[in-house]
């Protein structure tokens, strides 16, 4: 067994969805505690999810260790949440992306990552709006 590495509650608590070591992401129903999808694709642990305002998508930051060009490829998947299809992959963080948030508004994504930054991407293009820094490793 996997795992449980992030969990959150979609917009009128009807599921939870969860990202797992196991590479899955899952969607469970809070009435009846069955697993109702699973959302496969990842080549690493799932370490962060997020739900849309409108219920309509999944965010997740993921641990993928695909190499391309000597580098890692972090990302952050953007999912439908009724049939589990990935609707895009955002690039730019080189490393884990630990943590992702939706705005209320629902139009931006803000993900953080082991890289030491913070990023802001629009949710309609996928295209990342800008990159704070400020952290620093102990």
């Amino acid at each position: 067994t996997s795992s449980v590495l992030a969990v959150t509650l979609t917009p009128g608590e009807k599921h939870i969805v969860s990202g797992s070591e196991d590479k899955t992401i899952k969607v469970w129903s809070l009435d009846t505690g069955k697993e109702e999808l699973t959302l496969n694709g990842r080549t690493d642990s799932v370490l962060a999810v997020a739900v849309t305002p409108d219920g309509k998508r999944i965010v997740s930051g993921c641990e993928d260790n695909a190499i391309s060009s000597m580098q890692l490829n972090a990302y952050i998947m953007v999912w439908k949440l009724d049939t589990g299809k990935e609707e895009r992959a955002l690039k730019g963080h080189t490393a884990f992306v630990t943590t992702v948030a939706v705005t209320s508004d629902g139009k931006h994504i803000v993900s953080g990552s082991r890289d030491k930054t913070i990023k802001l991407w629009n949710l309609g293009n996928g295209k990342e709006e800008y990159t704070l820094t400020g952290h620093t490793s102990s």
